[in-house]
């Protein structure tokens, strides 16, 4: 039994101030209001520091110099290694757009690294495939030439896949894909509207088929049109004003200005956004550097990353510690609503919160000690330290 001592605590329902938490195995064991846990095996002093969830990075590409459209083991291992040291307990690595022999060798990858979830380490739950059933229209810096209509030939690869597949982004309007929704829902897979040219009642429509998200709002969407003299409402609208939709943000100060990133929390609110990375091998990199994946070439420029055109953002930079920072110092959200931004209400979405995502009893141990100024000083991954 380890107990942590003197510390704020932002537990699921409220906020302790010098409180404890006690961690047995992989799991808390209790949240108390004071330093007093009685006897434990290890007593850590947490002066100075305060307790919050572990991040969950639903949208991840890669970091670290990998991507996991590498399609190997050692990416994944490097995505997990370096997303650790920021705080992200839990990791839906994402694949973009590319063949399906490419695709099917990613998700090898991430099934082996599932395989080997041990505590200590950052928990990789699944993959999130970002296309290929994707609008060409607001393909972003996806690869065109890799978009394709869902069909009846590609189900056998959701079965194959089951274990694996854990997310889907995916565009309503293209072809018949909205008729798959129901089939992806009964598997479990969470289904999320993005790169789409929908109109509102296509997502009306997604919504009751099965769509509970989309992906990266403001960004590679639909918005209002004027059709005739009428106005239509498109992905953007759908996504801020439909209760039953999680609205995913890039929170890097750089994919939404903070005006957008404000009018989405009064929206929303924390409750129905979600904070993603978006990030690929770019994280880590440095201004200048010059990168491909998935047959294209991209560039860190001015902070993000951009197709070699500058005609399209490509990713961001930034894991979620460093948008927890921008979210609270910069746009001026509350301290709990950004904390739950990036735990719970992603745990929500992806339908994992019974374990994963705020500090409650019986939950896994996921738990990021954070000093003043949000920086990550120490994480516990499943009730242990990094290993």
């Amino acid at each position: 039994m380890i107990r942590i001592e003197h510390i704020d605590i932002y537990a699921e329902n409220e906020i302790i101030r010098d409180g404890s938490l006690l961690i047995d195995g992989e799991r808390i064991a209790a949240v108390l209001p004071s330093a007093d846990g009685g006897s434990c095996d290890e007593v850590i002093d947490g002066s100075g520091l305060t307790a919050v969830p572990g991040y969950i990075d639903a949208h991840c590409h890669g970091g670290g110099g990998s991507d996991c459209n590498d399609g190997t083991v050692e990416a994944i291992v490097c995505m997990r290694d370096f997303y650790s040291q920021h705080g992200v307990t839990t990791l839906f690595p994402t694949i973009a757009a590319d063949r399906i022999d490419a695709t099917i060798a990613a998700m090898d990858a991430v099934r082996e690294v599932m395989k080997a979830n041990d505590a200590g380490k950052t928990h990789i739950a699944g993959c999130h495939l970002e296309g290929p059933f994707l609008n060409k229209a607001f393909k972003g810096s996806q690869a065109e030439s890799s978009l394709i209509p869902m069909t009846d030939s590609h189900l056998q690869l959701f079965r194959d896949y089951a274990d694996v597949i854990k997310r889907i982004t995916i565009s309503p309007e293209v072809e018949r894909n909205a008729d798959y929704f129901p089939f992806l829902r009964d598997m479990g897979i969470q289904i999320s509207v993005g790169h789409s040219n929908a109109e509102y009642s296509d997502i009306v429509r997604a919504v009751e088929l099965g769509a509970t998200s989309v992906t990266h709002l403001y960004n590679a969407m639909s918005q209002t049109k004027k059709v005739g003299p009428f106005r239509v409402g498109g992905v953007v609208e759908a996504g801020l004003t439909l209760d039953a939709l999680y609205a995913e943000i890039i929170a890097d100060g750089y994919h939404l200005p903070d005006e957008l990133i404000r009018i989405a929390y009064r929206c929303k609110g924390a409750d129905k956004l979600s904070v993603c990375s978006d990030a690929n091998r770019a994280a880590g990199g440095v201004e200048g550097e010059v990168f491909h994946s998935c047959g294209e070439t991209y560039i860190i420029d001015k902070g993000v990353v951009m197709n070699y055109a500058r005609t399209s953002l490509a990713s961001s930079l930034s894991p979620l510690d460093v948008m927890v920072r921008h979210l609270i110092f910069k746009v001026g959200l509350p301290v709990a609503d950004v904390v739950k931004m990036t735990s719970l209400s992603t745990a929500k979405m992806m339908g994992i919160a019974e374990r994963k995502g705020s500090i409650a009893v019986g939950k896994d141990a996921d738990i990021n000690l954070v000093d003043k100024n949000f920086n990550v000083v120490q994480t516990y991954f499943r009730g242990e330290i990094e290993n």
